[in-house]
């Protein structure tokens, strides 16, 4: 009775999961969401004329659009954010899968810090300029070296099916459609209280790091929730090692400048070591079965 009880609420939950997401992905949501952005880029630049022209003061909230290049970097945080929804949507189809897209939103993080030295930019005098510049071509670079490993990731990555029925296989995508959810909420928790901070103190803070913490969580729970259909090694090291190269993600994006690209860098590394690797050994594995039989 408990078990048909989880069942109603999986079937409830994966409606309203498979509502949202069909939703989400479809033309008009698109055209909303770049009208949405364009917008809000156009808004921010009227907003620093109008600053800068004493028309309007730079109190409050309105702080923040006292420098010219804040437009980049709200409307390249808005972008994350639509990525972010969209990362959540490819937790159910695959792990690895969802895992590969948060390095890509690693790489889009990195690119937004290096937006962000180059609004710390006032002037044209070098000596100024020197250490956001730095800044910028180490974050650019490392972005870029992060969007080849994935690439490559990609190219490498299998597709496997862990459940040995197709009954077990529907549950199990069941069971990470309601976490996909609950992540949903959970980002719109975050991004709500982020828009409180900026409200009552007139500065944005993107709080990506506490969004990564509970993705960490959601990895362990679908790694849990993987041990009812399978409890091999493999498949056990595999989504552990998965869960790891998340927290490495979770670290970088707390540390401090060279640290973090060091850690992002290294973790993209691991993640195609660890593909690579996996991919050999099943090769293995099919050859000696084929051999047996």
């Amino acid at each position: 009775m408990k078990f048909a009880f989880i069942d109603h609420i999986l079937i409830a939950a994966e409606k309203l999961y498979l509502k949202i997401k069909t939703h989400w992905e479809t033309e008009r949501t698109h055209r909303m969401v770049s009208n949405l952005l364009v917008a809000l880029f156009l808004v921010s630049l009227i907003l620093f004329v109008l600053i800068k022209n004493g028309i309007v003061p730079a109190k409050g909230i309105l702080q923040a659009f006292a420098n010219p290049f804040f437009s980049i970097e709200i409307s390249f945080t808005f972008l994350l954010l639509t990525e972010i929804i969209s990362m959540i949507f490819v937790l159910p189809k695959s792990v690895a899968k969802s895992v590969a897209k948060q390095f890509e939103l690693l790489s889009l993080i990195f690119l937004r810090h290096g937006f962000q030295e180059f609004s710390a930019v006032h002037s044209l005098d070098w000596k100024e300029m020197i250490k956001p510049v730095e800044h910028m071509f180490v974050y650019g670079a490392v972005s870029l070296f992060i969007y080849f490993i994935i690439g490559m990731v990609y190219k490498k990555q299998r597709r496997i099916l862990i459940c040995k029925t197709d009954a077990a296989q529907r549950n199990f995508v069941r069971f990470k459609r309601g976490i996909s959810l609950l992540l949903l909420v959970a980002f719109l928790i975050v991004v709500l209280l982020d828009f409180k901070d900026l409200f009552l103190r007139g500065i944005y803070v993107s709080s990506f790091h506490t969004f990564f913490t509970v993705l960490i969580f959601s990895d362990i729970l679908v790694l849990l929730i993987t041990i009812r259909y399978a409890l091999d090694y493999r498949t056990m090291y595999r989504y552990s090692a998965f869960i790891l190269a998340t927290i490495f993600i979770r670290i970088a994006l707390t540390s401090t400048p060279y640290y973090d690209v060091m850690i992002g860098a290294t973790a993209s590394v691991y993640l195609l070591l660890l593909v690579l690797t996996y991919n050999y050994f099943e090769t293995g594995k099919e050859a000696e079965n084929l051999k047996e039989k």
